[in-house]
């Protein structure tokens, strides 16, 4: 049966990748060049930090590296400032409060596994009041798939005892990789390979978990105290 279910924040619980793409244009309001250095720095990939780097050093090619690394710090702090004010504002993915309740009513372990930086998680997710519903949180830099293998051995659970819920291409490939059940968030169409388990918000999740079980979750829940 499935003890552990791991969600991922934006995008999943939380309806902010449109927050966080207008952030990124909004950090390099003014900045000459500023739109095509980003659209290179992300072909690339990396977290925030990196990616803001990179876009310093495009748009200061002649400046001493100094002052290209204080640039790409405040860069990112912008981003990270606007992302901070947009996504405790916005739309929760629909059903998703209403999910982690029943979950967590049941006894189920409720991780977060997010690409935002550690640092910021914690207190976005305490301002969105998600924190209750929550036994632990890990974020960036660390991959997802590090933060599966993570919550796995802090939990003491198989692969197959745990169930990854993400809306994208990285959620996807962590959750195929470490071998747990995967469930696809499809509302913004980010994960292009079809997946067993797919659905548009979190309204069936807890109907998808209980069919997984061999029983129902509450007898187990009650055999155990």
């Amino acid at each position: 049966m499935i003890r552990v279910v791991v969600f991922d924040f934006d995008g999943t619980l939380v309806d902010s990748n449109s927050v966080k793409e207008a952030c990124l244009q909004a950090a390099l309001a003014g900045i000459p060049g500023g739109a095509a250095a980003l659209a290179s720095a992300r072909a690339n990939g990396g977290n925030r930090y990196r990616v803001f780097a990179e876009v310093a050093k495009l748009v200061c090619p002649d400046e001493d590296m100094e002052q290209v690394a204080a640039l790409g710090r405040e860069l990112a702090a912008r981003y990270s400032r606007c992302c901070a004010r947009g996504i405790i504002a916005a739309p929760e993915r629909r059903r998703a409060r209403q999910a982690l309740a029943i979950l967590k009513r049941r006894g189920l372990r409720i991780w977060i596994n997010s690409a935002t930086p550690a640092r910021h998680l914690p207190e976005l997710l305490h301002r969105r009041d998600l924190a209750r519903f929550c036994n632990g949180a890990l974020g960036g830099p660390r991959s997802k798939l590090d933060n599966l293998r993570h919550i796995l051995a802090r939990e003491r659970v198989t692969p197959r005892q745990m169930m990854m819920v993400g809306d994208g291409p990285d959620d996807c490939e962590a959750a195929h990789e470490l071998g747990t059940w995967f469930v696809a968030i499809t509302a913004e169409d980010r994960i292009d390979t079809p997946q067993r388990f797919a659905m548009r918000d979190l309204s069936g999740l807890v109907a998808l978990i209980d069919r997984l079980a061999p029983r129902p979750v509450e007898r187990v829940e009650n055999s155990r105290r």
